[in-house]
């Protein structure tokens, strides 16, 4: 009877390790399909890539299927590992809400706190307002990265996406929290505008180049209003491309053309002499800032005390911008 309990003992430990051995590789291929490869996994969750390959493998054979397809040229998931991929993320989900349940049992802000937001966005507003929050809040240990990816495999990696959108967001499982809109206004370098001091309409900017934000369009275009609400269109030649925005404002400090800014990003320049706002009493659409996460996800009390914080903070260094500038 002794042997058979031992035996019994020993099984139970067997299938618990092993259990626990696939949920840990189950979670791991989450991080692989969401990142798009082995390689940018490692390099996201700081696990050496040889291990994560080796831990993939090792579900494979203990559950005898393919998951992974592995070749030089591609990476592809199978059926079976999106089937299996999917039961990862509710496995993850699960485990984040018991987390939440006891950090929120507390009763205050506690626990781990990941939050995705653009660099240049970082940069001008949300830096100082999570600095605040670290200190306001000691129990939480908050990760700030800069994005990378789509926003809906973004919001399944961090708790909240910081995300700007002029444009209305498509429906998705993703709760979308409107946090602030910032205005938008156009910039040069004074150097550029030599011989143009009096620019009172888009006309008076006609033969200069333009600074365009990730377009593959040989001009720029933008809508504008006038003081009584009539729109027009400003379309300029440009010179200079990109998808940075901190390298679209290098590119206007150097003179390479006109271009659109954040009020937030341009006023200290503004005010150093380094830029000059044209056509001030002309409007461009704003961005709206939203905050992004997880329908199917609760929210932790971290996260929503980081929303509360965020809002009135970002209305304010966006006023003050506003401000200087008037």
């Amino acid at each position: 009877m002794a042997v058979k309990e031992k035996t019994g003992g020993t099984d139970l430990a067997k299938n618990t390790s092993g259990l626990m051995a696939t949920v840990e590789e189950l979670l791991l291929l989450v991080e692989v399909v969401e990142s798009g490869g082995y390689r940018a996994a490692s390099e996201r969750s700081g696990i050496p890539l040889a291990s994560m390959s080796r831990r993939i493998s090792a579900l494979e054979e203990r559950l005898g299927v393919c998951v992974i397809m592995r070749n030089t040229r591609r990476f592809e998931v199978t059926d079976m590992g999106r089937q299996l991929f999917e039961q990862g993320l509710k496995i993850r989900d699960a485990a984040h809400a018991a987390i939440l349940v006891a950090n929120d049992n507390a009763k205050e802000p506690a626990g781990d706190l990941r939050i995705a937001c653009p660099m240049a966005l970082s940069t001008i507003l949300l830096c100082s307002v999570a600095v605040n929050y670290g200190l306001a809040h000691p129990r939480v240990r908050l990760f700030l990265s800069s994005t990378r990816g789509t926003t809906e495999a973004l919001a399944q990696n961090f708790d909240i996406v910081i995300h700007p959108s002029s444009q209305t967001l498509p429906d998705s499982d993703v709760v979308a929290q409107q946090l602030v809109q910032a205005p938008y206004g156009l910039y040069a370098a004074p150097g550029l505008l030599q011989g143009r001091e009096a620019i009172n309409a888009p006309a008076d900017l006609a033969g200069l180049d333009s600074i365009g934000w990730n377009s593959g369009e040989s001009q720029t275009s933008w809508t504008l209003q006038d003081p009584q609400d009539h729109a027009e269109e400003l379309r300029m030649p440009a010179r200079f491309v990109t998808d940075n925005l901190l390298a679209v404002k290098e590119a206007a400090l150097a003179g390479l053309g006109v271009t659109r800014l954040p009020v937030a990003l341009a006023a200290p320049l503004v005010a150093e002499g380094r830029l000059r706002r044209l056509l001030p009493h002309w409007s461009l659409a704003p961005m709206t800032i939203y905050a992004l996460y997880p329908s199917r996800r609760r929210l932790s009390l971290a996260g929503q005390a980081f929303l509360q914080l965020a809002k009135p903070a970002l209305q304010a260094l966006i006023d003050g911008s506003v401000e200087a500038q008037h």
